[in-house]
């Protein structure tokens, strides 16, 4: 099974992409944390880090005409649109490979094109995506304060800064980099957690080394006719949960999970015995909770010195298209936090041993609605929670990116596994696991499917 890659917070960096457009790129687009990606819907944000939306816009600023290209850029509202005319020739046999001269102290790279200081682990710091430009290429970012076109290293560059109206941005510019003799366009996204002084310096040491296919930096080939085909965006539908579904099960029950690893087939049974309430985390292990869960209630100051849990604010937004208008603060709670702590089992009840399995069950909040349960969240509007939806505490677990994996199985072995969510208070009535989901989302998700097991755990 492909390795479990950590996520980002929900909604990071308000990179919206219309879903069409999306998974174009996507089903080109082959990266190591493609599964893990494609779990959930709110997994499905963490692979925006790596995609961009295109739409053609209408130019109205020259940047100049170089020897190959005119590249022009055009702001309207909250929106920034880099149109890039290649005027001579097209490169497509032609294979780069990206060499970083330069990155901050304490940063790394943590996966394919994608660079964090350790300290904040897979959050901020830089993501790239490389374009092999086509004829006229177009690149869009939405909830643009403003932008700056410069030389840097010689090369014309665009340094659009962000403005989502939201505070809870992880990545506040973009900067795009044009290679005109390679025919490449280099598009980065910069963290928050890194200053222009380190971006500019970053970007300035990137260079492209003439390379084979095999050894070549993955790029994207910009292909406007491609992208024109699918103007039209395919709007999502996701049938509910039935109240009586057969994928649906309760505390203490045995829930069958069958999963596909490669070419092999695990049956496992997965009980839920206990679901326990607490106010405080200060008796369980501390290299047990995910860095990341410990980092957000860091920033919220939701944890005291005794390892008390504390009320947090919670902001809610009404969301903005980001052409016309950026989020809009709605309202601010005072809201309590709980830890939900799950003492469960895994039972291998095949007649072989599992392949590594990855612990990495999604706690979801659905409401329920027509004799059905479906997600609470209402259209238009986002919450700045502190619930990730992600396991916060995991025993026993992986090391490092492998957090989630929790090894092999022997056939009749039986695992205790034991796991724990950060949840708001008022949630606790409406939480429900998501176990075992592998499968990506296609336009329309059934929850009710035979690889969906869900588990109700509401308090």
């Amino acid at each position: 099974m492909t390795e479990k890659i950590p996520s980002f917070k929900e909604d990071i960096d308000k990179i919206h992409v219309p879903t069409d457009k999306l998974n174009t790129i996507i089903s080109n687009f082959s990266l190591d944390s493609d599964t893990k990606k494609q779990q959930v819907k709110r997994k499905r944000n963490r692979i925006l880090i790596t995609a961009a939306c295109l739409l053609i816009g209408i130019p109205t600023t020259a940047f100049g005409a170089v020897k190959a290209y005119d590249m022009i850029v055009q702001k309207q509202n909250y929106e920034v649109n880099i149109s890039v005319a290649n005027k001579i020739f097209n490169k497509k046999d032609s294979w780069y490979k990206m060499k970083i001269g330069y990155l901050p102290e304490n940063m790394e790279e943590f996966e394919a094109m994608k660079y964090s200081f350790k300290d904040n682990y897979a959050n901020g710091g830089f993501s790239f995506i490389l374009w092999r430009l086509g004829k006229d290429s177009d690149f869009q970012t939405l909830y643009a304060n403003d932008y700056e076109e410069k030389e840097i290293n010689g090369r014309k560059a665009v340094i659009v800064n962000k403005d989502t109206g939201n505070k809870n941005v992880m990545f506040d510019r973009q900067v795009f980099l044009l290679f005109e003799e390679e025919g490449m366009m280099l598009q980065s996204y910069v963290g928050t957690d890194v200053s222009d002084e380190q971006m500019l310096k970053v970007i300035d040491g990137i260079s492209l080394e003439s390379t084979t296919e095999e050894k070549a930096t993955y790029t994207v080939d910009y292909d406007g006719a491609l992208f024109s085909k699918a103007k039209e965006p395919t709007e999502s539908r996701v049938i509910p949960l039935k109240k009586n579904s057969k994928q649906l099960f309760k505390v203490g029950q045995k829930v069958p999970v069958t999963i596909d690893m490669n070419e092999t087939e695990s049956k496992l049974e997965y009980v839920i015995e206990k679901v326990e309430v607490f106010n405080s985390i200060e008796d369980f292990k501390q290299e047990n909770f995910n860095e990341l869960g410990l980092n957000i209630l860091s920033e919220n100051k939701a944890l005291d010195s005794t390892n008390k849990l504390l009320p947090y604010k919670r902001d809610v937004y009404k969301v903005g298209n980001g052409k016309d208008s950026v989020d809009e603060l709605v309202e601010s709670q005072l809201v309590n936090l709980k830890f939900v702590y799950l003492t469960t089992t895994v039972k291998n009840s095949g007649k072989q041993a599992t392949e590594e399995i990855y612990m990495h069950p999604s706690l979801q909040v659905l409401k329920f609605k027509k004799n059905a349960w479906n997600y609470a969240g209402e259209d238009g509007i986002a919450e700045d929670s502190i619930m990730t939806g992600e396991v916060d505490y995991l025993e026993p677990h992986g090391n490092g990116k492998g957090f989630y994996n929790i090894g092999s199985i022997q056939p009749g072995q039986t695992n205790k596994i034991n796991l724990g969510y950060f949840v708001d208070e008022d949630k606790l009535d409406s939480i429900f696991l998501d176990a075992f989901h592998f499968s990506g989302f296609g336009s329309t998700e059934n929850m009710n499917a035979k690889d969906r097991w869900w588990i109700d755990i509401r308090q």
